[in-house]
């Protein structure tokens, strides 16, 4: 019923549309000519948004000076290169028009602006191979705010280069500080001496003398800045067509795209779960390459050392050299980053939350990259009874990454299917209550989140979706058959998305479950659908390959009414989290759908609760959260409360010091810091909760041996000393033993 009803406003939207017929024009990389194919694309999108798009807005409720600021700072993100004068201009020429030239879906304006923005980056980078072959002096006290989003543009071509004085000392003294690496490392303990100015002094076969790590850092920066103006004069024209219609969608929500007909392939090799690489979304963010999300399962997800934020800056490929990422073309990127199974590349990688300086190096096998390979596993975890003197309670445990289904081409069982396979095998382990983790979820099959909820309750409403129209449909759960009813703890996080969202939304709401984990998840509580135009009937099926509009249609609801958009679900006992101070969830994004209810769908809750046997009341997360607070002392929760102040304080600093010494200085005591965190982790170790695992019956296709992760060595990292999990069992026991008062 509901791809029936996505289906037909897919045609609803193709119906809207002139007949256009054209053939691709053939357009050099530095030409940018709009062609018939990019009207009819352009065209196609700002219909969809006007005519389908959950707000219903036509473009001219739509903000024509934003758009024009949103399409200049995607390109120019730092406000580096744009002058003052040249917003201004851009802004007293298109402001009253832009509105014609999509409605007739034309670019030519997007066109224009780049070529302005090109000048300006030839401009700019004459200026830094200047600054670069000059003296560059980082002996002086200056501080320079790198994160310059949210400053205004110069003024003048003078305060320009000012500021690319201080950005190109910055980014001098990263590159300076990479190039001494261990040397700093082994002087973590103590205050690295005073550097005075290099001189040429030959090192022979010793380490760089301290010229030849300075020229060796500007003679780096300066490739990167030719591959940057390299980079701009490659462009291709369907780059800047989606750069500014995804300008144009940002206005409506933040998931709403234009996809061109060469995104529109990336998205459909990974939809058909047939991309090989190392299993990460990617983004560019400001010429850096960061990463968004991990695919559960993925060679990234299992060497345990990649999170959402940290920045790729250089790849290696098998035994070559690495090239540095830094200022290159994103399709380029990711180009590099992909590659045929079996093969290695190395990442240089900058943490998030570290010094600009800091890098870990990563080799990663490429691998087959499967949604639906990422199967569920358990766990029995025995949790010593802290109550009183007798046996370890066992408690079980589930990870889900997704939300999978089975496929024609593999023939394993669905994440449903799993998880009562799952339950069913702890029960007969006895387990006294289950953790059902969904940290990192991205989601998935919306039935299959549907249908596992159904395990946990008797049968209801579980989601409410509504349309841009006001229609609301509600999808209930069938199954009146109840396969657990224990004690119920679901561990979420800030990357708990989408569909893992709805399903600990749920089984709150019914009071079936105690939500422990980040203060809340995502928020993402909207719904797209991927309109091709190659499936408009008016258009020739012969013609070229075009692109597709991407755009939000619906919302989800809890069964109390209650959208999840922007607020994500709440936790009822919140642990400290690093990812509380990473910019990732929904409501960071300016222009996300307001979170609001629609009217509650009847259910017995009461009734309800008679199915469980411990429903969760009011008055157990009261007392259960103060249980948690008097436990959180001790050296396990020093370490998470430094660990997280330490992040906390490093991704709130704006403000870095162009002085040497003293930029070596901090670093040594971040090292100093991150050595802390690993011995603590290493004698921590010791104190992990015996655990035998659960495995799910072999299928076929699947390795046996890769259905489980390999948790032996849980000192190694300090992610792997899992805190969140363990304070999420303790309070399971904490609640059997209120329910034995």
């Amino acid at each position: 019923m509901h791809m029936k009803w996505i289906h037909f406003r897919r045609w609803l939207a193709l119906a809207l549309f002139p007949s256009l017929f054209f053939s691709r024009a053939s357009v050099g990389a530095n030409e940018f000519t709009p062609t018939a194919q990019m009207r009819t694309e352009t065209l196609y999108m700002v219909r969809c948004l006007a005519g389908i798009h959950y707000n219903h807005r036509p473009l001219s409720a739509l903000s024509m000076d934003e758009i024009l600021t949103i399409y200049m700072e995607s390109l120019d993100p730092q406000h580096l290169f744009f002058l003052k004068s040249d917003s201004e201009d851009i802004h007293s020429r298109y402001n009253l028009t832009l509105d014609i030239f999509l409605n007739s879906g034309s670019i030519k304006p997007a066109f224009a602006i780049y070529e302005q923005f090109r000048g300006r980056v030839d401009e700019c980078v004459d200026d830094i191979l200047q600054i670069l072959d000059g003296k560059i002096n980082v002996m002086d006290g200056e501080f320079y705010f790198p994160d310059r989003k949210d400053a205004a543009w110069p003024n003048n071509a003078e305060i320009a280069r000012e500021l690319w004085r201080k950005q190109i000392e910055f980014e001098f003294l990263n590159a300076l500080l990479e190039e001494e690496g261990h040397e700093v490392r082994a002087s973590a303990e103590e205050n690295a001496p005073t550097t005075s100015l290099p001189t040429k002094e030959k090192s022979g076969n010793g380490p760089k003398t301290d010229f030849q790590r300075w020229e060796a850092a500007k003679t780096h920066l300066k490739k990167r800045y030719h591959r940057l103006r390299e980079t701009i004069n490659e462009m291709e024209p369907w780059a800047i067509q989606e750069s500014f219609l995804d300008s144009v969608a940002s206005l409506y929500d933040p998931h709403s795209s234009f996809l061109s007909s060469e995104s529109l392939e990336e998205f459909q090799m990974l939809m058909t779960n047939s991309l090989v690489g190392i299993g990460v979304t990617l983004q560019d963010d400001n010429g850096y390459c960061k990463v968004i999300e991990i695919y559960p399962g993925s060679p990234a997800d299992s060497c345990k050392q990649l999170q959402p934020g940290d920045r790729i800056i250089a790849v290696g490929q098998g035994d070559e050299d690495p090239v540095e990422l830094i200022g290159m073309r994103f399709s380029r990127v990711v180009h590099l980053i992909r590659g045929p199974k079996g093969s290695t590349v190395t990442l240089y990688v900058q943490p998030v939350g570290g010094d600009p300086a800091d890098r870990k190096i990563i080799s990663l096998i490429r691998d087959e990259i499967q949604l639906t390979a990422q199967r569920a596993r358990g766990s029995v975890y025995h949790v010593p009874n802290a109550s009183s003197s007798g046996d370890a309670i066992p408690i079980g445990y589930i990870k889900l990454p997704v939300f999978y289904g089975a496929s024609e081409n593999d023939s394993h069982s669905d994440s449903y299917a799993d998880v009562k396979e799952l339950l069913f095998k702890l029960s007969e382990e006895q387990v006294r209550g289950v953790v059902l983790d969904l940290r990192g979820n991205t989601g998935g099959l919306l039935e299959e989140a549907i249908a596992i909820a159904g395990l946990f309750i008797s049968n209801g409403p579980v989601v409410q979706v509504r349309d841009s129209d006001g229609h609301i449909q509600v999808f209930s759960d069938s199954n009146r058959q109840i396969i657990y009813n224990g004690p119920l703890v679901i561990l979420t996080s800030k990357r708990s998305i989408s569909a893992s969202e709805i399903l600990a939304g749920v089984l709150q709401d019914y009071g079936r479950a105690l939500i422990v984990g980040d203060r809340a998840t995502c928020g993402k509580g909207s719904v797209q659908a991927i309109l091709p135009i190659n499936q408009s009937i008016l258009l020739s099926s012969n013609g070229p390959q075009l692109g597709a509009a991407r755009i939000t249609i619906q919302k989800w609801y809890l069964p109390n009414g209650e959208s999840i958009q922007g607020r994500g679900v709440v936790a009822d006992i919140p642990i400290p989290s690093i990812y509380d101070y990473l910019s990732i969830g929904e409501d960071e994004h300016k222009h996300a759908l307001p979170w609001d209810s629609i009217p509650e769908v009847t259910i017995d809750r009461k009734e309800q609760h008679k199915f469980f046997t411990h429903p969760v009341e009011k008055d157990t997360i009261e007392k259960l959260l103060e249980k948690s607070l008097q436990r959180r002392s001790g050296r396990e929760w020093e370490l998470l409360e430094a660990h997280t102040n330490n992040f906390q304080r490093r991704m709130a600093q704006k403000e870095f010091s162009l002085q040497i010494d003293e930029r070596r200085r901090k670093r040594s005591e971040d090292l100093a810091f991150r050595d802390y965190v690993k011995k603590e982790v290493e004698d921590l170790a010791e104190t992990v909760f015996p655990k035998v695992d659960i495995r799910i019956n072999a299928a076929h296709g699947i390795d046996e041996d890769r259905q489980l992760e390999d948790e032996e060595d849980a000192g190694k990292d300090f992610f792997d000393f899992d805190i969140h999990l363990r304070e999420s069992l303790r309070i399971l026991c904490d609640w059997l033993d209120l329910a034995m008062q």
